[in-house]
């Protein structure tokens, strides 16, 4: 589990998980994966790995290229209807650190600069991408 960032509220955050990650993460109290990656990035439906595991599981697909602000709704609608503590990721966990950025930004009304800390203080830096930082933009600007 050492690839996952432990957040302050028992949430996982991080890259693609083994079927080992998400045994461990069960036993550290986790109850639900969001995943944030399209079905053509992993050879094995992640419902599977993580129903054998048992844990609930949740998939928000999210392309870097057609980024919306539906995902974040979805994100927390998820987290509002699904048992937590969450293990969110995706293939690196960029896109799932910048949605739950991008979530605690709209509940806190960050601005962006604000929200790129927040995903900074995660382990990543969504100004690196053009696509994730036009995005945190658009999605905190009123």
């Amino acid at each position: 589990m050492d690839r996952f960032k432990q957040l302050e509220d028992s949430m996982l955050l991080g890259p693609q998980p083994t079927e080992q990650d998400l045994e461990q993460a069960k036993q550290l109290g986790i109850k639900t994966v969001i995943d944030f990656r399209l079905p053509s990035e992993t050879p094995m439906p992640n419902a599977e790995v993580a129903a054998r595991c048992g844990l609930g599981y949740a998939n928000i697909l999210v392309n870097k290229a057609s980024l919306s602000k539906e995902q974040i709704d979805e994100l927390d609608r998820v987290m509002r209807e699904k048992e937590g503590p969450f293990l969110i990721h995706c293939a690196s966990g960029a896109r799932a650190a910048m949605l739950l950025a991008l979530s605690r930004a709209k509940k806190n009304n960050w601005t962006a600069e604000r929200t790129f800390e927040e995903a900074r203080s995660m382990g990543f830096d969504l100004q690196t991408s053009p696509e994730f930082a036009k995005f945190v933009v658009e999605a905190t600007t009123k």
